[in-house]
Order: C-alpha cells, then structure tokens, then sequence
C-alpha cells in the first residue's frame, strides 16, 4: 500500500481553490499524467470521473467517483476501475487571505504496476509534489 501526504498554502480563497480543484476540465492543465478527463454530469457526492492518462508510457483508463464533495471544505474520490487501486481526499482550510490544502492520497498498484515496488511509490509522490505545485502556479498567476 502507498501512502503520500502533502500540504501546500495557496495564495486564493478555499472558494477560487475548490472550483479550480473540481474543475474536470482543467485536469489536463495541472495534472502532468491526464490527457484527458470527464464527469458523467454536474460534480457532487457519487458522480463518475472517467480519465486518461499517460503511465510509465502506457495510456490508461481510469474511472473514479466523488466520495465526499463539500464546497470550500473537502473533495474526495475513490477508484472504480482503473491500473491503481486509490483514494484521495483533499481538505481545505482557509489561512487569512491563503488556503491550506491537505491531500492525503493511499493507493494499491495493480497488474504488472505492482511488481515496481518502491519505483512506482516514488514517482507518484514526486508527480503528487509536481501536480500540486502546478495548481499553486496556476491559481496564484491567474
């Protein structure tokens, strides 16, 4: 089992924050692995994500759904069907004129993923460290 947290402050209102986070669309902008993503219909607790993405050079499928949808507070998501076995739960706080986002993400690599061991843990909290960081740059230079 992999396990990865991280917290990171941004300089916008947990608001400007969760519309960015929950905007299927812009997956693609922030996140370097998803080619492409898509929601079965407005964002809300039980809603479908289907995604794309490039993995150790292999295109994937990923289908997750939302587990916990608060505005400004919390986003979660579990997979459904997919290469990796994940949850991932975000958790928002406002800090001032900043929000405090907390990801913790716990995954089980499935298939030949498995086999890699400490490789794939090490690059999924390098590309978890990586995305954010994008998200931080993307918001604040908005």
């Amino acid at each position: 089992m992999l396990r990865a947290d991280l917290t990171i402050v941004i300089a916008r209102s947990v608001d400007d924050v969760f519309a960015y986070l929950t905007d299927v669309e812009k997956l693609p902008e922030w996140q370097g692995s998803v080619v492409s993503s898509r929601a079965d219909g407005p964002l809300g607790e039980g809603s479908r994500i289907v995604e794309q993405r490039s993995l150790l050079g292999h295109e994937a499928e990923t289908e997750l759904e939302v587990t916990a949808y608060e505005p400004g507070c919390r986003f979660a998501l579990r997979t459904l069907r997919g290469p990796v076995d994940l949850t991932i739960d975000h958790a928002l706080e406002q800090a001032g004129e900043e929000t405090r986002l907390h990801v913790t993400a716990t995954g089980k690599p499935g298939g030949l993923l498995r086999f890699a061991g400490r490789v794939v843990e090490a690059k999924a909290r390098h590309e978890l460290q990586r995305d954010f960081e994008r998200l931080k740059a993307n918001l604040e230079h908005a």
